[in-house]
């Protein structure tokens, strides 16, 4: 279980909000292995008031309330109990950056694509030292196609027969996601902008030729997909593999709780410092 699903199954545990306001911020410690003294850090408080806080023996000020919700990228309406969603729909995929998709699209009168696509998200790592400042690292959103046949399938309707269009296909995974990267980049100001992510293709079997050309001896797995557009049918490069395998290697080889803190840096910047 993912730390949304986590949260969201938190239910009120008691009739006021002291009660919800001490297990919700318990669980959230938990879930992000933050020591009490570190958070009071982070914050501005003791860890004594933390303490408090998760034992049920006070509330905090407005102003901390604020920002125990700003460090762990969750709303205030959530930690006191108004709302079970602790997120809004286009920071889901920051807490939950690995994970599946359920697609269904209808090919034909006699077919239709059912099935789960893998999907990762992340930032470009150059190397294998957490990077200090996320400032300078890129978003990207890869669709990892698995080697079963209905993944393969998908991916020859997309990529080889046109017989789905590769927009759409965008369109209904950007809504799933909840992660707006269909956008058009507004300027540097645009919190919008900063959602926005370069869009990979990984297949397990290796990228395909266009239908009648001959496969490479040495197969590439990793391609970059431009978003479409409308009704442009979209061939991937088959020739050689995109130059961000070394950085999407590197994000799976951190541990969830590396992905996760440079993620939340990352989250806490976009809703700091753009508008």
């Amino acid at each position: 279980m993912g730390v949304i699903d986590v949260l969201m199954d938190l239910k009120k545990t008691g009739s006021s909000i002291k009660d919800v306001f001490s297990s919700r911020l318990e669980i959230l410690l938990d879930e992000f292995q933050l020591q009490k003294k570190d958070l009071a850090k982070e914050i501005g408080v003791s860890a004594v008031a933390i303490t408090k806080y998760t034992k049920g023996l006070t509330l905090p000020s407005f102003e901390v309330l604020v920002s125990i919700a700003n460090y762990f990228n969750v709303s205030a309406d959530y930690l006191i109990g108004l709302v079970n969603e602790p997120v809004s729909e286009h920071d889901y995929v920051y807490f939950a950056p690995i994970g599946k998709l359920n697609y269904s699209f209808k090919i034909s009168d006699s077919e239709t694509l059912e099935g789960q696509l893998d999907y990762i998200f992340g930032l470009t790592v150059w190397n294998m030292e957490i990077p200090k400042d996320e400032t300078a690292l890129n978003q990207f959103l890869c669709f990892k196609f698995s080697d079963n046949a209905d993944n393969q399938r998908l991916y020859d309707c997309l990529f080889l027969t046109d017989e789905l269009n590769v927009g759409y296909f965008l369109y209904k995974m950007s809504n799933q996601l909840g992660l707006p990267f269909m956008g058009e980049y507004q300027g540097v100001a645009s919190k919008k902008s900063q959602y926005l992510a370069n869009l990979l293709v990984w297949n397990e079997l290796g990228i395909k030729p266009p239908v009648g050309q001959m496969p490479l001896t040495e197969p590439q797995y990793l391609a970059t997909l431009p978003i479409p557009t409308a009704n442009e049918h979209v061939r991937l490069n088959y020739t050689f593999t995109s130059g961000a395998m070394p950085h999407l290697q590197s994000w799976m080889a951190m541990s969830d709780q590396e992905r996760r803190n440079l993620l939340m840096r990352r989250l806490r910047r976009i809703k700091k410092d753009y508008i």
